[in-house]
């Protein structure tokens, strides 16, 4: 429960970056983005309307950016005040997948918080906690590609 609420807390802070006054002043301060995208999987299937967040550890500036898994899995990155991409650098990536009781997942876009909508994680902290994921990324200049394969209960 401690971690939906951290997630809670990390969505508010993303939405008021996203809503903010900066306009594009505030753009223009970021640093420059390259390309990110990748598949995520789960037991080898693709994981539909996860939530993946890149967290730049480090010296690595910017702010975090986030994006959402297709029906086939698919992410692209964008900064959390829209610029597509992430900085070049080194990320603690965090996956969230919720779902509802039944198992349906639920998307998140951000206008409601998960438990709101009556979503719970879905995945172990080990991939979904901003302070326990074990996943990172070094994101190079020119970008990349970043497939994500989770196991189930976190099993190796």
């Amino acid at each position: 429960m401690l971690q939906s609420y951290r997630f809670h807390f990390v969505l508010c802070i993303l939405m008021l970056g996203m809503t903010g006054c900066g306009g594009a002043a505030a753009t223009e301060d970021l640093p420059k983005t390259a390309p990110v995208a990748g598949v995520v999987t789960l037991d080898g299937k693709p994981l539909v309307s996860a939530t993946v967040t890149f967290v730049p550890k480090g010296a690595t500036k910017g702010v975090e950016c986030v994006g959402f898994t297709d029906d086939s899995g698919k992410y692209t990155l964008s900064q959390i005040r829209g610029a597509a991409g992430a900085p070049p650098g080194e990320y603690r990536v965090v996956i969230n997948y919720y779902v509802k009781s039944d198992g349906t997942p639920i998307k998140i876009d951000g206008s409601e918080a998960p438990a709101n909508l009556g979503a719970d994680e879905a995945l172990p902290p080990m991939y979904s906690s901003f302070t326990d994921s074990i996943l990172s990324a070094q994101v190079s200049d020119a970008g990349g590609e970043f497939p994500f394969e989770l196991k189930s209960k976190g099993k190796k």
